[in-house]
């Protein structure tokens, strides 16, 4: 289990950050952030929507692929919601940086604040596949959470990220 979690809770703005090891699925609140790369790879298990045929189709059908930059989120109209933040850029020398996942967060808090977003669970985005240290993230989040105008959310729960 990593350092963080045998921390005391937090307090940045109005928010409250709590550290668990619980699943993020078991936990009351609305909204999760997954974090992804650029191709939407990354993640717990591929789903494959379509069937291709050949290698030929399947080559043009990657070539068609839109990638999402980094820095943005996806919305995912699910309950809880779903936020999936693009984080990583496996194409990219680092995978992620700082950057991207400051922007991400931004972000994050506007769809709080759009969307009455209380309670969220999150990852310490750009630590599990990036070379991102834990105290950088927790460290940028509650510089920006100081900073949040709209006090939204409330609390965020920072997870682990689950073993499959």
């Amino acid at each position: 289990m990593p350092n963080y979690i045998n921390q005391l809770d937090r307090i940045a703005g109005q928010t409250i950050i709590q550290f668990t090891d619980s699943d993020p699925a078991n936990l009351k609140v609305d909204a999760v952030v997954e974090e992804q790369d650029t191709n939407l790879l990354l993640g717990k298990a591929p789903v494959i929507m379509e069937t291709v045929e050949s290698f030929p189709a399947l080559v043009d059908q990657m070539a068609q692929q839109i990638q999402v930059t980094p820095g943005n989120i996806i919305v995912k109209k699910s309950k809880p919601k779903r936020l999936i933040a693009i984080v990583y850029d496996v194409e990219h020398t680092p995978i992620c940086e700082e950057s991207w996942v400051k922007e991400v967060l931004q972000k994050i808090f506007t769809e709080c604040h759009t969307h009455k977003i209380i309670s969220l669970a999150m990852p310490l985005l750009g630590t599990t596949y990036g070379k991102l240290t834990d105290e950088t993230i927790i460290d940028l989040l509650q510089d920006l959470l100081i900073q949040n105008q709209s006090h939204k959310p409330k609390k965020i729960f920072i997870y682990t990220k689950q073993d499959d």
